[in-house]
């Protein structure tokens, strides 16, 4: 008899010891780990953006393709061609930006990067501060050119693209 109340307390204080050590023990999150070509592309990205604020022709035109262009949401029918697009982008103010959440798709000798792109500018700017940008990468002589960039901003309203839901997804992601 004395044994049933000592069992009956033993299973009734089990699951809430064991509660107890679920909610102390902190939720684990797993990181990504990022894939070399991710590594790799980081790299040229930065690189042409670091070139573009620093006013360095020579990284500029080692990395865009001869046969550049510019496409953009606003003006898909209008590819900006290439020397137009660098002397609008060294005709802005200097600014910060980050590379964030890239995606490489590769197919043999061309790369496709998308990734968003933050600006770091005022408010007042006429430059987005979030642009969705997808990059087509071509070798060349052994070496990654920039062939075609289209670029878009992102939408502040979070208005939809045909065939995506949004609902449930934290677009503010860091990764």
């Amino acid at each position: 008899m004395k044994k049933l109340p000592l069992l009956l307390t033993l299973l009734l204080a089990t699951p809430i010891c064991s509660f107890a050590q679920q909610t102390a023990t902190p939720a684990q999150r797993t990181i990504p780990t990022v894939t070399r070509t991710v590594q790799i592309f980081s790299t040229l990205e930065n690189e042409l953006n670091d070139a573009v604020q620093q006013r360095n022709s020579g990284v500029i035109d080692k990395r865009l393709a001869d046969d550049y262009e510019l496409r953009t949401a606003a003006a898909p029918n209008r590819p900006t061609p290439r020397a137009e697009s660098i002397a609008s982008a060294l005709k802005q103010a200097p600014f910060a930006s980050q590379v964030q959440q890239m995606a490489v798709h590769e197919y043999g000798n061309v790369m496709i990067v998308s990734f968003l792109w933050s600006l770091d500018v005022a408010a007042s700017s006429p430059l987005a501060k979030n642009i969705f940008i997808v990059d087509t990468w071509k070798q060349v002589d052994g070496d990654w050119k920039l062939a075609t960039r289209y670029a878009a901003p992102t939408d502040a309203q979070h208005k939809k693209v045909p065939g995506v839901d949004l609902s449930g997804i934290d677009t503010k992601k860091k990764i």
